[in-house]
């Protein structure tokens, strides 16, 4: 619906006036109403697009989630100084579930948070171009109208700040209004908080680099009272962002074996099977001592570690149509696991050939995921792709001792058993013959089109039963 007045150049149009001389829409709606409109409001860590996320469960990675709150509140010596906190761990450590928990704990304490989750598999949060926005509406929910102010100011003076650098939004949407806002006489005792998790799912790891960096320069001056904690995967271009800054000014929590995630997850295991005993509609036919302490031993083993078994084999147990009893005994063989998790991929068939590499590949050469992205014909970051739904079985990761190598490898020796035996895996079985074949037919195929591929390559003698390739 539009009007046009008589000797005037504005067409009213509703929502706003056009100018037929500039050619230039203006909104009836403020710069911070219109600001909304950029909002990834799923990335929010209470948003209701993320209904259920992952948090730790009650009375788990105690230590580490006071390491964390002790840091942004400054209770820690070693820490106090540190602006940014680098959370870091392997695909299923639980990364996500402790920055929820952590965000949670902020944000019934009071704390002016703001949050931005990432998530590979949503256009909004896939990419970083509404986080800053993102979490400038959030601080400016929490903040005095000032600030609020400031951020309408700041998009009507630019309507065009959302397709600005990153830089320039981090200086217009949240530098300058802080710091305006500090210097009209608002003052806190405690420091605003940002946590950005998954930064490793963002799309371009050029950008999450950047963010790191641009992380950095926020705080530069040491003039605004804002912490930053960031969880992502060592992926190569974050942890090289990261080992160029000051160690005073960071602060890091490896998710390795230190913080006692064998104990968190016995205690895991043991109350989300007593919830089975209580809760499932079968729970009358499930005898008072189980699961037995040796079975809880042995799930404690298998899980290597990682959350993300855990629950998958709670998920597994727990099915309302099965017996829990029944089920466990499964688990304990592994094999239906293994099936369950295999079945519910899309291509099984080619994350079959990368899984028939590692386990055929000299178990003393590290397995670069570049080489099997070559050999398989693959595009960079497919295999990354392929296994994010196995990391309970499969670990993509950076070399310990040689960050810019990617490789990967199986976490559970017994997958190898299970699919090199016909009898258990059935149509998953792998031929290890016609693997060793196939490996071969490729390579020979690259050597011929691609001569570079064989600097990849650790060629053997042909003596004897000795393959060509070492890795077959």
């Amino acid at each position: 619906m539009s009007q046009y007045f008589p000797g005037s150049s504005n067409f009213i149009i509703e929502g706003g006036t056009f100018n037929t001389v500039t050619n230039r829409y203006q909104s009836a709606k403020g710069g911070f109403e219109r600001l909304q409109e950029y909002v990834a409001h799923g990335a929010f860590h209470d948003s209701g697009e993320r209904f259920d996320p992952p948090k730790c469960h009650a009375n788990t990675r105690v230590v580490i989630i006071k390491r964390i709150t002790n840091w942004i509140c400054g209770l820690n010596e070693n820490t106090r100084e540190a602006l940014i906190m680098w959370l870091y761990g392997a695909a299923g450590a639980g990364k996500s579930a402790i920055a929820q928990t952590i965000a949670e704990i902020l944000d019934g304490q009071h704390f002016i948070l703001a949050s931005f989750f990432f998530s590979k598999n949503d256009p909004q949060r896939g990419t970083a171009k509404l986080l800053v926005i993102t979490l400038a509406y959030q601080l400016a929910v929490k903040l005095p109208v000032e600030f609020r102010e400031r951020l309408g100011l700041a998009f009507e003076k630019d309507p065009l700040i959302t397709m600005r650098s990153l830089e320039a939004q981090f200086k217009a949407l949240v530098r300058e209004p802080l710091l305006e806002l500090l210097h009209s006489g608002f003052s806190t005792t405690d420091h605003f908080v940002i946590i950005i998790d998954g930064l490793d799912e963002c799309d371009d790891p050029k950008i999450q680099a950047r963010i790191v960096d641009l992380s950095f320069e926020l705080l530069r001056g040491q003039d605004i009272p804002l912490k930053i904690l960031i969880a992502s995967r060592p992926e190569i271009d974050i942890s090289s962002s990261f080992d160029t800054k000051l160690f005073s000014t960071l602060a890091r929590i490896a998710l390795d074996d230190d913080y006692q995630s064998e104990d968190d997850i016995r205690h895991f295991l043991a109350d989300k099977f007593n919830e089975v005993k209580t809760r499932h509609r079968l729970r009358s036919y499930i005898p008072i001592g189980w699961p037995a302490q040796d079975s809880l031993d042995t799930l404690v083993e298998k899980s290597s570690g990682q959350f993300i078994y855990a629950s998958t084999v709670v998920e597994y147990v727990a099915s309302a149509r099965h017996r829990p009893t029944h089920r466990l005994e499964v688990v304990l063989e592994l094999d239906a696991l293994y099936r369950h998790i295999l079945m519910g991929v899309e291509d099984v068939d080619l994350i079959l050939q990368i899984i028939g590499f590692i386990i055929l590949h000299p178990w003393y050469m590290d397995i670069e995921v570049p080489f099997i992205e070559t050999l398989l014909s693959l595009a960079p970051g497919d295999v990354q792709l392929l296994m994010q739904n196995l990391g309970s079985l499969i670990s993509v990761e950076n070399h310990p001792y040689v960050p810019e190598k990617l490789t990967i490898r199986i976490l559970h020796a017994s997958l190898k058993d299970y699919l090199l035996d016909q009898s258990r895996s059935k149509d998953f079985f792998l031929d290890s013959v016609k693997m060793h074949t196939h490996y071969a037919e490729l390579c020979l195929a690259h050597i011929t089109e691609l001569p570079s591929f064989q600097s990849n390559l650790s060629l053997q003698p042909l003596t004897g039963t000795t393959p060509v390739f070492s890795f077959i």
